[in-house]
């Protein structure tokens, strides 16, 4: 009984924290904005929302790209890259 009654209130809890940290493509379209200064919608196709991001953090990292992708907030890479993975595959 007691663990049936765990995992009844662990559902929800486990349920809700992938929703939670789920990444926004809807919120990534205005933030991608200052991308589309250099890169098109389907210059990313085919890849995965998290390709992109990986590929994001490693221009971040790295010495040769535009300074304006430093304006993008660390917590707003993964919306700007599920919204480039959702263009793109359109």
């Amino acid at each position: 009984m007691k663990k049936i009654a765990i995992a009844l209130i662990s559902l929800p809890l486990f349920a809700l924290s992938g929703a939670a940290l789920a990444a926004d493509a809807a919120a990534g379209a205005d933030k991608a904005s200052m991308c589309l200064d250099c890169h098109m919608n389907d210059d990313f196709k085919g890849l995965s929302a998290e390709d992109i991001e990986g590929m994001i953090k490693a221009a971040r990292a790295g010495d040769d790209h535009d300074p304006s992708i430093n304006d993008l907030a660390e917590e707003d890479i993964a919306d700007v890259a599920a919204w480039f993975a959702h263009e793109g595959a359109k």
